[in-house]
């Protein structure tokens, strides 16, 4: 049982670290950088003086959620939305470690390559497993947390085709006010889903003394 909540409380520390290495390689590594206006993705873009900052903090960043991964597994008990929920979490987190390696965007201003039209493919990868982790985990607990999940892949979907619609402008290097915070919202949403998360099933856990792993009520399976 201390495992279990040590790895899911893995998917809290996650969302924190990847927003503590956002906030000081945006504000600390990166002179000139427009945290409003600007994508995440250029923080680790090749020739940003953060990628070095970015990719080194990619290390623990992928540790983290996958711990998470291997938490919910633990604390499946035999519920399937939770081992595909679990799965989902560990194939986003190997996704987001690979991107930054096999598919880097370039800096404004500078020739796109082949590279930056994998970054798309990769990017459009992790929503899709963010969708899917995010219905798998809302399906497998109760009718509260469907619409809290409802309402967190609503508001990513929202600002990530927002985003989509800038692509032109941010290849030319031309100004793309509020971008930078529009994105935040499509990246920070399924943080603050993934711990939310993490702590329902802790809760899960304790409130259920001398069993090993949580066991879903039918109430809220409801």
């Amino acid at each position: 049982m201390f495992v279990t909540k040590l790895l899911l409380l893995c998917g809290v520390a996650a969302g924190a670290f990847y927003v503590g290495t956002d906030l000081a390689a945006a504000t600390l590594l990166y002179p000139g950088y427009d945290y409003t206006a600007q994508q995440v993705s250029e923080l680790s873009a090749i020739g940003a003086p953060s990628r070095p900052f970015w990719m080194a903090m990619g290390y623990p960043y992928t540790l983290l959620t996958l711990a998470f991964g291997a938490g919910i597994w633990r604390a499946a008990a035999g519920r399937t939305w939770l081992k595909l929920a679990s799965v989902l979490v560990l194939l986003f987190g190997l996704n987001g470690f690979l991107w930054g390696y096999m598919a880097p965007m370039h800096m404004r201003g500078t020739e796109f390559t082949q590279t930056d039209d994998l970054h798309i493919a990769f990017a459009v990868a992790a929503v899709l497993l963010m969708i899917a982790f995010m219905s798998a985990g809302a399906l497998a607990l109760g009718r509260g947390f469907r619409v809290f999940s409802a309402a967190t892949v609503g508001a990513m979907l929202v600002a990530g085709a927002t985003v989509s619609t800038r692509i032109a402008d941010i290849a030319a290097n031309r100004p793309t006010p509020w971008m930078g915070l529009v994105e935040r919202v499509s990246v920070y949403a399924p943080m603050i889903w993934m711990a939310a998360f993490a702590l329902l099933l802790i809760r899960q856990i304790g409130a259920r003394p001398g069993r090993t792993e949580p066991r879903q009520s039918t109430a809220s399976a409801a």
